[in-house]
């Protein structure tokens, strides 16, 4: 904003407006005196460009955003540590003490909770993640070495873990603060439920059903981050959050978005020297984006069913649009098929749905 007040433009600014016969030629003492105020003043100017992200926020501006956001009461979510149930076997009456820390082969870091003593052989404990992070959310038997031995535990098994999610990004902080202000939620309206339910660590949106079991009900479908469904655990916390916030009278019923799997499938004819793998994986990075971007929109809406059906909630994915896509990526000169679940129709996705990508396939 302030690029053009540099110290020579203000320099000569000043000097412009002396009406003294001072001399006022480089060296002198009064354009040295001038010069070194000038340096200050563009300091100052350039100083001003720091406010703008202050006070106008937006997904660049860190940790504005929560001093904004926090103003009226919106918080950064700081994620969730998975955790997983965990066997030992070994000598009856070993024992491993709580925090000996267990790593995956990719060197994730989880920690025992509760001691655990060895009994008939085995015994249960259960493992939490070091850290908050989806990356967590392992699968059975991943954990495959222990920091250090402990005298009879002859070995050890994991099951696998969940409940873990990232810590809130700028852009997801951003938009909640900015639907806190453009979305007035009072009186236990659609965008108060909808507030209360993306309060809750795991859950990214959520999309509110009124009167979806007749006048006095009201069903909150939720997904996490990346507009995929919820885990029970979120489910459960939103409920429990909803519950403990909501006016006396509604009936809640909180679930998990449902899916519906998209696969697409492409003949193509490609440029010298283009390998069809690599504009599968341009294509499938494209098409989830897309994907995502679709169902993040059709999540910030609700639907009343006292004034319109639930299906007016369903939305699409055109089959154009997938076409467009794949024309866009570099190399592809044109496509002899292309379909979409099959066909080439525009899938339809309900309500309460999120579309999830299954697959890509380029030949």
């Amino acid at each position: 904003m302030y690029e053009d007040m540099t110290p020579e433009k203000i320099r000569k600014r000043i000097l412009s407006r002396l009406t003294t016969d001072l001399q006022t030629r480089e060296g002198s003492f009064t354009y040295d005196v001038i010069a070194a105020a000038a340096e200050e003043i563009s300091e100052a100017y350039h100083s001003l460009d720091a406010l703008v992200p202050a006070f106008y926020v937006d997904e660049t501006s860190g940790p504005y955003i929560d001093k904004q956001a926090g103003i009226v009461g919106v918080v950064r979510k700081a994620g969730t540590a998975a955790r997983c149930a965990v066997s030992f076997t070994g000598m009856d009456g070993a024992a491993i003490p709580a925090g000996a820390v267990y790593y995956t082969a990719s060197g994730l870091a989880f920690c025992l909770e509760d001691s655990v003593q060895i009994r008939d052989g085995t015994g249960e404990g259960v493992l939490a993640a070091a850290e908050p992070g989806d990356a967590y959310n392992i699968a059975a038997g991943e954990i495959v070495t222990a920091l250090r031995n402990y005298g009879g535990v002859t070995g050890f098994s994991n099951k696998a873990a969940d409940g873990g999610a990232d810590p809130e990004t700028d852009e997801a902080l951003l938009a909640r603060y900015l639907e806190r202000m453009r979305k007035p939620a009072t009186s236990g309206n659609p965008w108060h439920y909808q507030r209360w339910a993306k309060e809750v660590e795991g859950v990214g949106a959520a999309r509110i059903i009124s009167k979806w079991n007749g006048p006095g009900t009201v069903k909150v479908i939720v997904a996490d981050q990346d507009l995929q469904p919820a885990t029970e655990a979120a489910v459960a916390a939103c409920a429990a959050h909803i519950e403990a916030e909501r006016p006396i009278g509604p009936a809640v019923t909180v679930e998990a978005a449902g899916t519906l799997e998209v696969a697409v499938a492409a003949s193509v004819t490609l440029e010298g020297g283009v390998s069809a793998s690599s504009v599968r994986a341009a294509l499938e990075e494209a098409v989830r984006a897309y994907l995502k971007s679709l169902a993040a929109a059709a999540f910030s809406g609700n639907v009343d069913l006292q004034l319109e059906p639930l299906e007016a909630g369903n939305y699409e994915v055109p089959f154009n649009r997938i076409a467009f896509l794949l024309l866009s990526v570099p190399g592809v000169l044109d496509y002899t098929s292309l379909k979409l679940n099959g066909g080439t129709e525009n899938l339809t996705i309900p309500a309460g749905s999120a579309p999830v990508l299954r697959e890509v396939a380029v030949t």
